[in-house]
């Protein structure tokens, strides 16, 4: 057989070359058809002689393709004697002119060319190009690999969501459920389905809940909250979301999210009793500043404080030590009942009685803790008889010092039930007891002051001769921060009048939120002669707050001023241009952080630039100590870049009407390499256009501009492709019937792009009339099948000339998220001539098995008569025939064998016609 490869090899028509074995595994290229050359880009005289190596050598970006798994096919071929196939492997082309490679795929056959004695002398490599068909399946297996992804992401949302996600039918019946609505309903999830969900709501919500029911059966989405009762008892709020779903323009069901909002409404409590709380405390206190502090005043705060934390009494004991034995006596000054207390204002035995006689409240009261009790807890004793006597059944006592010692105690007392007190009602009645200490203390110091008063008038006389006309406001307190004078600028800064400071406290006119860190720093002049108190606000006579700096000097031991000096400024102006600058630099930073970019303020006056970005090391891997340097951009810009731009910069400034610039260069990462970034800027000019700032941002534009042109080389290719293919791409939008369709449509059948726009009007009727219906019915099946995704078939279709064409059509199906195709992308391949091929190749196979068929049967009688009478002759062994019927006898074989060598020469023409 390896006599005729040469006219074999020149008539077959797949691209294939014949490699010849040599010693050491390797193969020579022999001789490689037009085909071959025409799909590899060579030329025969390229490939000829070469080992398969040379020819095409492996690309160093992918070693694990390619020539190896060449060799292991041709070295299997060797070693078996036998054909070998491989159907789909990657070889990648060198690209002709360049050190680039071109990323292709092959379907190949490695056939053995065998001599007489069955030995493999040569190899026919037939090859096919399947790179197309093969990316095609890999895009395909990723979008399959997304949607398998973006389903298991959506069923992880309905399973793994806390809330409860139902649908239901129109009478309310559970078609389907998550877990949280049966975590909800305290029923495993295969029984909630077909369960009705309105028995779980709470009677009293009942009518509503089948309200809104209605409401969304009738085609509205609406909302609401309703009281939940689950199987176990469980009592909850629920926040339900009702949604109609249409079809077909009917409701057909409602689907449901509820949300547990107990929680929510727990706390919505908690915050509705803390404003109460902080209502009441702020009316205390403003009933202890605009009234003196007398029982009167003191009984109608108590019963509002009482009733606020549902307390039947509540009671204040003062706490006076005994002039001779220094024993410590509590006496009831006021008290408030309600109708179910008993009153013991007038109880004789609850004044003037001593402390320690009831000894569990006198250990927490004397160290400045609070006391609480509950009667069923209470040992035998004084305290039990009291309880006893006076119906109580719980008790708490808060204790009120002044000037460190016990100056008495406020009391609480519910004669309704045993109460565990919250921690939130102690800490507000704690408060209160607090804002009461603030009031005897207040009352003791005023006492204080007015013995003071006639003694200071002369000293404010002195003061106010000096300061009154000064910018400084002047103010002299004692160390607990009472005013005892305060010069007259206070009514032209502040607008207060300084006797309306006088003999009242710092922290009234302090702003909350400053007033410990100020108190702290002025007690320090209990240990210092001078402070500098740091900024904080002042109230002004509109109830504005100024910011005031101030400077206190402890002069308590000068007799002229016996007091604390206050030097105070009014620095609201300098604050607020500060918190403005601040506010300006926090902007820059967020607009840097969002934008990643890097945003400067150049004052070109100044030639100093402010710079923000992301974080200390993100902007190009420097630290924000380089970044900050005022050199950092003329230090890092390209240098072939710098005086380019330093150009641009001048000739844009010295054009008044040129407000804005943009450009782009090369600039130095910390790593050495270069960033491509683009700079945006406007200038400020002042009246008559002269540069005064500049304000910028610098991006990183390197992955654009890098994608961009990854982008433009991958559209050559694509279009590259497309010419080298005989297939047309298309696009059919199913819900439209409208059909876009590749240039190869018009080059391939003929048909104008801009006319085929319809599949079932114009594409199908260009079908050949004997294949149209098997390709309706194959492509209704496929659309049909919503677990089908890819539609093949075989068919013929008549071009524009008339000719019938062959063709080979693929297309991928996409459905929405209920199965329904929505579009098909596809392609079209004309398969006429490789059709047309193997018709050839089968009617040559057939000749050629006859010809074989002819050679081993048919020749071999002729020539086995002539070898006979060739071995009579010359052995001249005549026993039944003379020499001249021999003769004979080999002259009528050897025309025999002739008629029969003319007969396959002529089915050989046969093959070549």
């Amino acid at each position: 057989m390896t006599e005729y490869w040469k006219e074999i090899f020149a008539e077959i028509p797949v691209p294939c070359v014949v490699l010849e074995p040599e010693e050491n595994r390797v193969f020579r290229i022999l001789d490689a058809n037009e085909a071959y050359c025409e799909l590899t880009g060579t030329r025969p005289q390229d490939l000829y002689k070469k080992s398969s190596e040379e020819a095409f050598p492996a690309n160093p970006q992918q070693p694990d393709h390619g020539h190896h798994k060449l060799l292991e096919s041709l070295n299997k071929v060797m070693e078996s004697a036998e054909k070998d196939v491989l159907e789909c492997f990657r070889y990648d082309i060198p690209i002709w002119g360049t050190d680039q490679f071109e990323e292709r795929y092959w379907n190949t056959q490695n056939i053995p060319l065998r001599d007489e004695n069955g030995r493999v002398k040569l190899i026919l490599h037939t090859i096919r190009d399947i790179t197309l068909e093969t990316l095609f399946e890999k895009k395909e297996k990723e979008i399959q690999e997304e949607l398998s992804i973006n389903r298991q992401q959506y069923k992880n949302f309905i399973r793994e969501n806390p809330d409860g996600l139902y649908r239901l039918d129109l009478k309310g019946k559970i078609l389907h459920s998550n877990e949280g609505l049966a975590t909800l309903a305290d029923i495993p999830l295969e029984e909630i389905i077909g369960m009705d969900l309105l028995p779980f709501f709470a009677p009293h919500h009942k009518e509503m809940v089948r309200t809104h029911f209605l409401k969304a059966t009738r085609g509205s989405i609406t909302s609401f909250e309703a009281d939940f009762i689950s199987s176990q008892g469980a009592a909850r709020v629920l926040r339900v979301l009702l949604m109609p779903m249409h079809l077909e323009g009917k409701v057909t069901e409602v689907h449901g999210i509820a949300k547990d909002v107990s929680g929510l409404r727990e706390s919505e409590k908690v915050i509705v009793e803390k404003s109460r709380f902080l209502e009441v405390n702020a009316a205390f206190i403003s009933s202890l500043l605009e009234n003196d502090l007398d029982d009167k005043a003191l009984h109608e705060t108590f019963a509002i404080i009482a009733k606020t934390v549902e307390a039947d009494r509540m009671y204040y004991f003062g706490a006076d030590k005994d002039p001779e034995t220094g024993e410590i006596l509590i006496s009831q000054k006021v008290e408030w009942c309600s109708d179910r207390a008993s009153v013991q204002l007038d109880n004789p035995e609850l004044q003037n009685m001593p402390i320690k006689r009831v000894e569990e409240i006198t250990a927490p009261l004397t160290r400045n803790l609070p006391f609480s009790a509950v009667l069923s807890e209470l040992s035998e004793g004084q305290m039990k008889q009291i309880f006893i006597e006076q119906e109580i059944k719980s008790m708490l006592l808060l204790p009120i010092f002044v000037e460190e010692q016990l100056f008495g105690f406020v009391g609480f007392d519910d004669c309704k039930k045993e109460r565990c007190w919250k921690n939130e009602e102690v800490t507000f009645l704690q408060s209160l007891t607090h804002n009461l200490t603030n009031a005897f203390e207040k009352e003791i110091a005023l006492d204080k002051v007015k013995k003071r008063e006639e003694e200071l008038i002369l000293s404010e006389q002195k003061f106010r001769a000096l300061v009154q006309e000064g910018s400084d406001l002047i103010g002299i307190l004692d160390l607990e921060g009472n005013y005892s004078f305060l010069s007259e600028n206070y009514k032209s800064v502040l607008g207060l009048e300084p006797s309306e400071l006088i003999g009242k406290n710092a922290s009234q006119f302090i702003h909350p939120e400053d007033w410990e860190r100020v108190r702290e720093q002025f007690l320090a002049l209990e240990n210092t002669k001078q402070v500098k108190i740091s900024p904080f606000r002042f109230r002004n006579s509109k109830g504005d707050y100024r910011w005031v700096q101030t400077t206190a000097t402890n002069l308590l031991n000068d007799t002229a001023v016996n007091g604390i000096v206050a030097n105070s400024r009014d620095i609201t102006t300098i604050v607020e241009q500060a918190r403005e600058i601040e506010h300006i630099n926090e902007r820059y930073q967020l607009a840097a952080t969002a934008t990643q970019d890097l945003i400067y303020d150049w004052d070109l006056e100044k030639d100093e630039v402010t710079r923000f970005h992301r974080s200390s090391r993100e902007f190009f891997g420097y630290p924000s100590e380089v970044v900050t340097k005022r050199n950092f951009w003329r230090d890092h810009i390209h240098p072939d870049d710098l005086l380019v731009e330093k150009r641009k910069l001048a000739y844009i400034f010295e054009d008044p009407s040129e407000n804005h610039i943009k450009t782009e260069y090369r600039f130095r990462r910390a790593d050495g390499t270069y960033a491509q970034v683009v700079d945006k800027g406007y200038i400020i000019r002042d009246a008559n256009g002269k540069p005064k700032r500049l304000i910028g941002a610098t991006s990183d534009i390197s992955d654009i501009n890098a994608k961009k042109e990854a982008l433009k080389i991958a559209n050559k290719r694509f279009k590259m492709a497309m010419k080298a293919t005989n297939e047309m791409i298309w696009d059919w939008d199913i819900a439209t019937d409208s059909v876009t369709r590749s240039k190869g449509y018009k080059n391939i059948f003929g048909y104008d792009t801009n006319d085929a726009t319809s599949v079932h009007s114009f594409w199908l009727t260009k079908v050949d009339p004997k294949d149209q219906e098997k390709v309706v019915n194959s492509l209704n099946r496929a659309i049909a099948n919503k677990d089908q995704e890819k539609w093949k078939l075989e068919y013929r279709i008549i071009k524009a000339d008339g000719s019938v064409a062959f063709v080979n059509d693929r297309g991928y199906i996409i459905r929405d998220n209920e199965g329904k195709a929505t579009r098909m992308v596809g392609a079209v391949l004309d398969v006429t001539h490789s059709r047309k091929l193997i018709r050839k190749i089968k009617k040559q196979n057939t000749v050629l098995k006859e010809i074989a068929w002819e050679q081993s049967h048919v020749v071999r009688a002729p020539l086995a008569r002539i070898k006979g009478l060739l071995h009579l002759l010359e052995n001249e062994y005549f026993e039944d025939m003379t020499r001249e019927q021999v003769l004979y006898h080999i002259h009528n074989s050897a025309d025999e064998l002739d008629g029969i060598i003319k007969n396959i020469v002529g089915k050989t023409e046969e093959i070549n016609a």
